[in-house]
Formats: C-alpha cells, sequence, structure tokens
C-alpha cells in the first residue's frame, strides 16, 4: 500500500475502518470529467493477496477482482475500451474494458469486501 500524507492508493481493510476508507473513495476528486481514482483494497498484507480494485468518476466507476492471477469483471460490466484512472499521486492505470459500473455498486462492493474480507458476492463476477 502507498501512501503520500493521507494520499492512500490502497486500504488493507484488516487495519482500517470501511467507514475510513468510504469516506476517502466519496472525498476523492477525479483529474478530469473522463477520467476517475482508482484504490487498491486488500484484506492483509503481503504478495499475491486477493484484492479489490476499485475506481469512482462521477456516477460510474470501475470494478475488478484479481486472485491466484485471474482478472474477474463484474459480468453486467460496461465499457468496450480501457477508461482512464489515476492514483491519487497521478499514476496512470487505466481499467480493463467491461468493469465500467454504477458509483453507488463500487461503493456497495468496497463496503462489502471491507466487512467480510471475501470477493463481493454484490456484484456477479465473471473470469476476463
Amino acid at each position: 500500500m502507498t501512501t503520500t500524507g493521507d494520499r492512500r492508493t490502497g486500504y488493507d481493510v484488516t487495519s482500517v475502518p470501511p467507514e475510513t476508507v468510504l469516506a476517502a473513495l466519496r472525498a476523492a476528486v477525479p483529474p478530469s470529467p473522463t477520467a476517475g481514482v482508482v484504490w487498491w483494497i486488500y484484506a492483509g498484507q503481503g504478495p499475491g493477496l486477493p484484492h479489490l480494485v476499485a475506481g469512482l468518476r462521477g456516477d460510474r466507476g470501475a470494478l475488478v477482482w484479481r486472485e491466484n492471477g485471474s482478472l474477474h469483471l463484474p459480468t453486467d460490466g460496461a465499457g468496450s475500451a480501457p477508461a482512464d484512472y489515476f492514483s491519487l499521486q497521478g499514476g496512470h492505470f487505466p481499467q480493463p474494458a467491461g468493469s465500467d459500473v454504477p458509483a453507488e455498486l463500487v461503493l456497495r462492493a468496497v463496503q462489502e469486501f471491507a466487512e467480510t474480507r471475501v470477493r463481493p458476492e454484490c456484484v456477479a463476477w465473471k473470469v476476463s
């Protein structure tokens, strides 16, 4: 997890309350109207842990689940091309085509993952 002051690019939900994670996501300002902000959400620390990649840009966002080298996208995800997302430090991390979902679902998935520490079931996933 990288941090610059309070500008985190990731959260370990075993050490940060879900409310803190959700508040940070809601407070972030996207770099432009067409780009979003992205975070990596983990349940623990160490190499190879499954994790949720969550991005927000206005009323839309991106969700990606990474586990054992596999990429899982929402079954109902939209977008025919990668979407521009940036870390709060300015690093460019495009999210894959098919990862676009309503922002409300992104926040619900992050909250569920923070509470259960397993892949969110509020999202139907497909291996990409």
